[in-house]
């Protein structure tokens, strides 16, 4: 009689709990970056679970913190450190008697990659300024980079989005103008992959 009792407790229990989380599994991310975007990423999303939930109510305010949270993220120094970028737009402009060139750079997907990496989850965009001619030596159509940046102004919240695609989450970190300072090549391996 007793072990009915105590079964019948632990069921109850079982199901209390599970109902208070809604059956939603909890997502964690093991993986350590060495690029500290996307480790701040990880931790945000390890810390933000409400991000992956199913409630609509839950889910928007998630959402609304990871955007501000995000558009925030992009004044660190540290942001773009590391953080690999393929030029998929280049253009020479001129402003009253100064020429400059302006560069669109992306986040692109390597198959290289750790699987456990959400580099190739995170989407971000950087409308780079290159001021002086020096800025911009290397720079070339579908080259991989990391920059060395300053930004310009505040990304637009309604740019930075969370969302699923299939079973994968996917990250917009948004887009930001920057004034480049330094190109440096991201030396591979593999030919050049082409662009999207």
């Amino acid at each position: 009689m007793k072990t009915k009792s105590y079964t019948s407790i632990l069921f109850l229990i079982g199901l209390l709990l599970f109902a208070c989380t809604n059956g939603e599994k909890t997502v964690k991310i093991d993986y350590k970056s060495k690029i500290f975007t996307e480790q701040y990423l990880i931790d945000y999303v390890n810390e933000n679970q409400d991000l992956n939930s199913k409630d609509s109510l839950k889910f928007d305010k998630a959402l609304d913190k990871f955007q501000r949270d995000i558009k925030g993220l992009s004044n660190n120094p540290d942001f773009l450190v590391d953080f690999p970028l393929q030029a998929t737009i280049i253009r020479d402009t001129v402003m009253g008697t100064q020429s400059f060139k302006i560069a669109t750079f992306e986040t692109y997907l390597d198959p290289l990659r750790d699987k456990n990496s959400l580099l190739n989850q995170i989407k971000l965009r950087i409308n780079g300024v290159f001021q002086f001619e020096r800025e911009a030596y290397g720079l070339a159509l579908g080259g991989k980079y990391y920059l060395k940046a300053m930004i310009y102004k505040q990304g637009k919240r309604a740019d930075v989005n969370f969302y699923k695609k299939g079973s994968e989450s996917v990250y917009n970190l948004g887009v930001y103008p920057m004034q480049v300072k330094e190109l440096k090549p991201i030396v591979s391996k593999e030919q050049m992959a082409s662009l999207k």
